[in-house]
């Protein structure tokens, strides 16, 4: 069982752990407070059945999103249920994929998905003025969307056998280890 923690924690170091997800603070102890750190910046995987229980405590929190097996597409689901949202930190050292993922993150005007990262890449649309801001929301949205993805749900389905799916979760979640990113 695999899994990648959700929230904002101010200070991780105090005890108890105070973890903030949508306007609602979850005070963190013992085994769940040791997982929801570890779980922060990258997949983890619960060992013993004390864990799993505290998992799925986490989970029913909102604070974790749990998967059974240690695969790119059950990383790619565990991701598609997180909202992802960038930090202010300063983009040195990153990858152009990564700074591309970023950017879309940052300027699009709208929360993007997962499912639409990756559309954007396997498409290779660039973030350009014309699909960036608020004002060009629209555009972004109709260069995405379609008659054969717009259905509850069809774009994750279509983009789980996309080809750049294991490097864009590969990016996101190297995102999120140095800190560019928050899942909540």
């Amino acid at each position: 069982m695999i899994y990648i923690s959700k929230g904002i924690s101010k200070s991780s170091l105090r005890k108890p752990l105070k973890v903030t997800r949508c306007g609602k603070t979850v005070q963190l102890s013992g085994l769940q407070a040791e997982l929801w750190r570890k779980g922060r910046y990258e997949f983890a995987s619960a060992q013993t059945k004390a864990e799993e229980l505290a998992l799925k405590n986490l989970s029913r929190a909102g604070l974790a999103e749990i998967q059974q097996e240690s695969t790119h597409i059950f990383r790619y689901y565990a991701l598609t249920s997180c909202v992802l949202c960038p930090t202010q930190r300063l983009n040195l050292g990153l990858s152009a994929g990564e700074r591309e993922l970023l950017c879309w993150l940052k300027k699009a005007g709208l929360r993007v998905t997962v499912a639409e990262l990756i559309y954007l890449r396997s498409r290779e649309i660039r973030p350009t003025r014309k699909l960036l801001r608020a004002r060009n929301r629209q555009a972004l949205v109709e260069s995405i969307y379609n008659p054969f993805n717009i259905s509850d749900n069809l774009l994750e389905q279509q983009m789980e056998s996309a080809e750049c799916r294991d490097r864009v979760v590969t990016d996101l979640i190297s995102l999120l280890k140095r800190k560019k990113l928050v899942l909540l």
